[in-house]
């Protein structure tokens, strides 16, 4: 039986089904005031009032049988040199009331609006909920739910961070072309006569014309035309991970920022300067990293969209330094780290969200 709350004021009564202790901390009325049944509920006909005074007869006639009940039972175990208690004894281990009658009085209303927030034994569910601007006009137009299972990693997994970026470059780095190759000394052309004298010239002993460090010498440790693979190997759902903690990373530290879309009016540098000064992004400020998920059958000319991004945002932001613009698909937390801010689309935080969830969403 759920319960019952009234539409004109914050008081809420528990059902007599639902029985609890009521400081403890699990309930979820604790912290708040309660209210007796008689300051709210006060009766108006007389019915109510002959049947609250009988009501009220028939307690205090059952508080003096027991009362005259705990003083025989307290005079009967002091002849017999046992010690009696006129109070109701209360077992702290099983917090159980003795009577049904103070099981009811526990029952009693709760006023939920001088509730505080306290720790509860059960966490509530986490809501980031972040504002929407306008690329524009850089205003607020709206907020938006971001999911806790992408953008609420907590604490942030730095190690799992590092093991990307290293990843990353390694595989920047990639394989070296083995038909690169460079001569030696030994394989140079030239003479093998001695220069000049050992002696008598004030200079420096020389050989031979081949050494590296001489013009048309030689190249130090050179390519040799082996296979040389820099890169390293990283699981999928670890580079996802990865990926989770950076954007939670950023929201941490309230360099993201969710807009509506990202298209710019002009493929001009100068249009696209004036909307990212209002944001304190672009040239001699804070760099910032673009990610759009921009696609065909939205846009109104095919011509609009190119690579997943605006056109016209990614020939303009061509001319300025420190932007980057990038497709949801290619997000990696080398970029996201590199630059300070980062702008997400709502296109690009749901098919992000998607596709980062899908293998958490598999394991569960």
């Amino acid at each position: 039986m759920p319960a019952r709350k009234s539409d004109e004021s914050q008081i809420l009564e528990i059902p007599a089904n639902l029985i609890f202790h009521p400081k403890a901390k699990s309930s979820p009325f604790y912290g708040a005031d309660r209210v007796g049944k008689s300051e709210n509920s006060e009766p108006t006909d007389a019915a109510e009032v002959e049947a609250a005074a009988r009501l009220k007869d028939a307690v205090s006639s059952d508080a003096l049988v027991e009362e005259e009940s705990v003083e025989k039972s307290a005079t009967s175990a002091s002849e017999e040199g046992e010690v009696g208690y006129a109070e109701d004894d209360y077992d702290e281990d099983h917090d159980e009331y003795d009577s049904e009658e103070d099981e009811e009085e526990e029952r009693v209303l709760f006023d939920l609006s001088t509730m505080q927030d306290v720790p509860r034994a059960i966490p509530l569910p986490q809501r980031l909920h972040v504002p929407v601007f306008d690329i524009k006009s850089a205003e607020e137009v709206g907020t938006f739910h971001l999911s806790p299972q992408t953008f609420g990693c907590s604490p942030v997994r730095v190690d799992i961070l590092q093991r990307c970026v290293v990843w990353q470059r390694n595989k920047k780095r990639g394989r070296r072309n083995p038909g690169a190759i460079t001569k030696t000394i030994n394989t140079k052309r030239g003479s093998g006569r001695k220069v000049r004298p050992q002696k008598g010239g004030g200079q420096a002993r020389a050989g031979h014309r081949r050494p590296p460090h001489w013009r048309g010498g030689a190249k130090a440790h050179g390519p040799k035309g082996k296979v040389q693979d820099y890169t390293t190997k990283l699981n999928k759902k670890v580079r996802k991970m990865g990926v989770r903690h950076a954007l939670s990373q950023k929201l941490l530290e309230g360099n993201l920022i969710v807009t509506s879309d990202l298209a710019s009016p002009s493929h001009k540098t100068r249009v696209l300067n004036e909307m990212l000064d209002r944001f304190n992004v672009g040239k001699g400020t804070d760099s910032a990293l673009f990610i759009d998920d921009a696609k065909l059958e939205d846009a109104e000319d095919e011509s609009t969209v190119y690579g997943g991004v605006d056109v016209n945002l990614r020939v303009a932001s061509g001319n300025i330094q420190r932007i980057k613009v990038l497709n949801q698909m290619a997000c990696n937390v080398y970029d996201m780290l590199k630059y300070k801010k980062l702008f997400l689309s709502l296109s690009a935080v749901a098919s992000l969200e998607q596709r980062l969830e899908k293998d958490l969403k598999m394991n569960q």
